[in-house]
């Protein structure tokens, strides 16, 4: 079983339910999150923020808890979409003040199949892809990202996608995205790319 935490905003300190293993998530480590957060606060209040590949939601909950208005979740796993829900049913139900202005939903899609069903663009997308499959056999996700991210046109203008993945993944930068940031955790890579 694996567990996180909520690390600022409303509900910093919030621990959230274990994972577990059975389910084959391996959520975001604590120091990346806190790295990841630290870089994107300044946008993160009043935002719409995806979190694509959601697992366990931990990326999402943080921007819910910094001040997204609004966050959307897709997470492919149909257990693991149902334990998201009832983690933000209960925040809801427990504060439905800070809620009254909120946003949310949790998709069980395959991302890899597009994201043009999305209603709306976003101020903020973030991947956590898995690195490997249940075979160890690595997967690459973010040049098919970055291709169906622009052609399915979900990035609002000025927005930002951050995909966390192992450094030895190699991709290219397709055009119009530009590649702004890179920061280097142990076997993890956070890059960041705007239009």
């Amino acid at each position: 079983m694996r567990g996180t935490k909520v690390i600022g905003g409303e509900f910093r300190g919030r621990v959230l339910d274990s994972v577990p293993d059975s389910l084959f998530i391996r959520p975001i480590l604590a120091r990346i999150k806190k790295s990841l957060f630290d870089i994107l606060q300044p946008r993160i209040p009043n935002s719409s923020f995806l979190d694509i590949f959601a697992g366990s939601g931990s990326v999402g909950l943080e921007a819910i808890s910094r001040g997204a208005k609004k966050v959307i979740f897709v997470e492919l796993n149909p257990r693991t979409r149902k334990r998201l829900e009832s983690v933000l049913e209960n925040w809801s139900d427990q504060n439905p003040d800070f809620f009254a202005n909120k946003e949310w939903q949790v998709y069980c899609r395959d991302v890899r199949n597009g994201l043009d069903w999305l209603e709306a663009g976003f101020d903020i997308i973030f991947s956590g892809a898995p690195y490997v499959d249940m075979q160890k056999k690595q997967l690459l996700f973010v040049e098919s990202l970055l291709e169906r991210i622009h052609q399915d046109g979900i990035l609002n203008p000025g927005g930002i996608f951050v995909a966390q993945h192992h450094k030895k993944e190699s991709f290219r930068v397709l055009e119009p995205w530009r590649l702004s940031r890179q920061e280097k955790y142990g076997d993890s890579l956070l890059s960041f790319f705007s239009l």
